[in-house]
């Protein structure tokens, strides 16, 4: 349609317009960039983040999850016993994440929110009016002003929470070279999803390449034999 009526227009003003390849000009949604925290990123980053955020931080880190699984993650959905986290996912869906040790030990440290039972947040902070520890709310308000200066005074650009999602994902394949468990981890229902991570595998394979010479099987034989 839009290719018809550009001819019309060259006819109406005869003025030659040329043929545009319009499947060629569509623009396709753009896969998600992929942005890993550095060592010394994460270094300055807690450095200046307050403290009564760190755990949420870390936890982000330890597990991939997303903020507002965070942010709305209840204590009865904790099971320290069994060592495992019930995470409730969109559309209600439910998905359990194992508690290593590291992971115990942050949880352990928490303190108890001052709510009812079933409205017990496993990261508040302190409110500023009542002293009552509240619910940190994912998005906007005071986290995301703490957050936002933390990223400028740790000098960290082009990073946003989500990112911690990414750091996690790319972590865990680099130690196990399993994208299948990380998908699972992450709590992907299709792993062409996860593969955005290969590029991890990749890399190291690359790595592991660089320090290895075939030319070096025997310091008697020259290239020249190879040839």
């Amino acid at each position: 349609m839009l290719g018809r009526a550009l001819r019309h227009m060259g006819k109406i003003y005869k003025t030659e317009i040329p043929d545009i390849d319009l499947k060629a000009a569509e623009t396709k949604e753009p896969r998600e960039r992929v942005r890993e925290l550095t060592t010394d990123e994460q270094t300055r980053l807690f450095a200046a983040l307050p403290q009564e955020f760190h755990p949420m931080v870390a936890f982000a880190l330890m597990t991939g999850a997303r903020i507002s699984t965070i942010t709305g993650l209840l204590w009865r959905d904790v099971d320290m016993p069994n060592r495992e986290i019930t995470f409730r996912l969109k559309g209600d869906e439910l998905m359990i994440f194992p508690i290593n040790s590291e992971l115990a030990a942050l949880l352990s440290a928490l303190p108890k929110s001052n709510v009812i039972e079933s409205r017990r947040y496993v990261f508040t902070r302190v409110d500023g009016h009542s002293a009552e520890r509240i619910q940190i709310v994912a998005s906007g308000g005071v986290f995301g002003t703490v957050w936002r200066k933390a990223l400028r005074d740790a000098e960290i650009e082009n990073f946003r929470f989500h990112d911690l999602r990414h750091t996690f994902a790319t972590r865990m394949l680099r130690k196990t070279q399993n994208i299948s468990l990380v998908s699972k981890l992450l709590g992907h229902t299709n792993i062409e999803t996860t593969s955005r991570y290969a590029h991890v595998v990749t890399s190291d394979l690359r790595d592991a390449l660089d320090g290895f010479s075939v030319s070096e099987r025997s310091n008697k034989t020259s290239m020249s034999a190879w040839r």
